[in-house]
């Protein structure tokens, strides 16, 4: 209840209790008293009602800010778009975003699908069902902290991949004919040592492009750490690796000696013979800066144009690598290992594919005793 006193210095003052404590507004007149008054009550109730029933943004916000310290910055950054896309479809002329958790009903996120279809950004599949997937993550932890009763996600089917899979186009493994054709194409190429030490060594271009001298000890790669994207969309040489698991130990041979030389004296001729640190990246950008995937990738498309290779990215390298291994007899558990994946499952799922010429090859080496 509010109530109403002139003070000596002739405002009134007027005051409102809420959660047990009191609140107070003064003015010149009580015009002016009950018009803050009134602003007042609103926001108090809006206080509250954000701190026990809030809106997916409001929640949104603190839930990015929990999990700050225990997830990558790039990881932020690619939920915070993924959830944007979400949160900004309307319901019923309202955004999603503004409506309260409580609000929230499974058909909402189905319109949301719907509308994610329909985008004129052409939505993936695959993309559509991760932007809903991070909705889910926040509605299941708006559960688990009791601020709504079920997770409206949980019923909502993701839709079909409808697209070819990436592993089987851009990410593919190379043929023994394309993976000659290819280099024998790029040896004039400035990314040529980056491209061989890919093939070589399965590593991610991330990977490569944070590769320091001291590293390289015990006659072994040792990998340590990734260029990975800041949460303001920066780039920068991360203190890890993409997972615990992608630390791991690559044995030299005598072809990954030879790329490292090589790439030492291509560093030599353009920087000079200024005095190297010990943690500066032997793999750099042409002006020196960071190795990134996308100069790569333009790279490779100009070369896939020139040689008739139907395009691949740089990851293709690395699921190359891999079929190379399994079709020279690497068993698949050391693979794991080289390719640095917490789980045999994803190393087979990923990579375990062969080409059609190494099952022709198996097929007729095949004698079985009748």
């Amino acid at each position: 209840m509010a109530r109403q006193k002139k003070r000596a210095d002739g405002r009134f003052m007027k005051y409102t209790k809420c959660n047990g404590k009191r609140y107070y507004v003064y003015g010149r007149t009580k015009d002016e008293v009950d018009e803050k008054l009134n602003e007042l009550k609103e926001k108090l109730k809006k206080g509250i009602q954000d701190h026990d029933d809030p809106t997916l943004d409001s929640f949104h916000v603190r839930w990015t800010e929990n999990r700050r310290d225990s997830i990558k910055e790039s990881t932020l950054r690619c939920q915070h778009f993924q959830y944007n896309s979400c949160a900004d479809v309307l319901i019923n002329g309202k955004r999603l975003g503004d409506y309260r958790l409580s609000e929230i009903k499974a058909d909402d996120i189905r319109q949301v699908q719907k509308a994610l279809q329909n985008s004129e950004k052409k939505n993936r599949t695959q993309t559509i069902n991760d932007k809903i997937a991070v909705l889910s993550h926040i509605f299941h932890d708006a559960l688990v902290e009791r601020y709504i009763d079920y997770n409206p996600c949980v019923a909502v089917k993701p839709l079909k991949r409808t697209e070819e899979r990436a592993r089987d186009t851009i990410h593919r493994a190379l043929t023994i004919d394309e993976q000659q054709t290819f280099f024998q194409n790029a040896e004039k190429s400035y990314y040529y040592d980056v491209f061989r030490m890919a093939i070589l060594t399965g590593m991610r271009i991330g990977e490569i492009g944070a590769l320091y001298q001291s590293d390289i000890y015990d006659d072994a790669i040792h990998i340590a750490r990734t260029i990975t994207k800041t949460e303001t969309g920066g780039y920068q040489i991360g203190e890890d690796t993409k997972t615990i698991h992608g630390k791991r130990t690559i044995p030299l041979n005598d072809q990954i000696r030879e790329v490292i030389d090589h790439q030492k004296q291509i560093n030599k001729m353009l920087d000079g013979d200024k005095i190297v640190a010990m943690n500066s990246p032997i793999f750099k950008a042409p002006e020196r800066g960071l190795l990134m995937a996308t100069p790569l990738d333009r790279e490779i498309g100009r070369i896939c144009k020139r040689t008739g290779i139907e395009k691949f990215t740089a990851h293709a390298f690395r699921a190359t690598f891999a079929t190379r291994c399994i079709e020279q007899g690497i068993e698949p558990r050391t693979l794991q290992e080289l390719l640095g994946h917490a789980d045999f499952g994803i190393t087979m799922n990923l990579y375990g594919h062969v080409t059609d010429n190494t099952l022709e090859t198996a097929m007729n080496s095949l004698s079985i005793a009748l």
